[in-house]
């Protein structure tokens, strides 16, 4: 909630959010993409699940849109944003080698050799890159991509190393996600589907910034179309 000693806390909107929920999606424009324009390497199990979830909302009153968004990758301006803060948080326990899971320790070594103004210039970045959803928001009312590029993966691995068969960087699985954290926007992502091998499958839903309510809302009325709670992934 509110906070005057945090200078980026907003007032409350005293919106009953349970309430809500129970809102219709009619009339709404929705757009649906699988790529933003930029992810490249996404499984084509995870195309399908989500491009068959997207259609629900033609089945909820919206008017659905499939597009191709032809916005830059903001990759390097969130890398340097997400990668100084951690670095700067936890710089003063570099020298603790053994007690750092070794790719979180990769993080802080490698991005404090990196001068001050490549991180003030990823502040620039992003608020020029800001300028690509505001003016799609100004057609649609959602936007609903793949919550991630690729089903789960194992754990204890950082990062996928390939995608849909090509070799890929750190973090080419969450293309979909860390965009809107460099804008703001509310973003939820909410089950759709499973893989093959019975992995949970997930469509994030975006709205305007600030618009909270209509993406609860959504999910909302997703979840009641396309039911999941009842699944239960095999266990072996």
């Amino acid at each position: 909630g509110p906070d005057e000693r945090d200078q980026y806390s907003l007032p409350a909107d005293r919106v009953d959010y349970v309430k809500a929920l129970k809102g219709s999606l009619k009339g709404l424009r929705v757009a649906y993409t699988d790529d933003l324009g930029f992810a490249d390497a996404v499984d084509p199990e995870v195309r399908a699940v989500c491009a068959k979830a997207a259609r629900t909302f033609r089945e909820l009153g919206c008017k659905l849109d499939e597009v191709k968004p032809a916005w830059p990758s903001p990759r390097e301006c969130w890398g340097e944003i997400f990668c100084g803060g951690i670095a700067t948080r936890l710089a003063p326990y570099v020298d603790r080698r053994t007690e750092i899971e070794p790719g979180l320790h990769r993080i802080i070594e490698t991005t404090l050799k990196n001068g001050p103004t490549k991180y003030v210039q990823a502040w620039f970045d992003r608020l020029a890159w800001w300028q690509h959803p505001r003016a799609f928001f100004e057609k649609y009312d959602l936007l609903l991509t793949p919550t991630i590029a690729c089903p789960p993966f194992a754990v204890g691995l950082d990062n996928p190393t390939e995608i849909a068969g090509k070799p890929v960087e750190p973090y080419a699985w969450i293309p979909f996600t860390y965009p809107f954290n460099l804008t703001g926007q509310p973003a939820a992502s909410v089950p759709c589907g499973f893989s093959r091998d019975g992995l949970p499958i997930g469509l994030q839903i975006v709205g305007r910034r600030f618009d909270d309510v209509l993406v609860l809302r959504a999910s909302a009325a997703f979840e009641r179309a396309r039911p999941w709670a009842q699944h239960r992934p095999p266990v072996d």
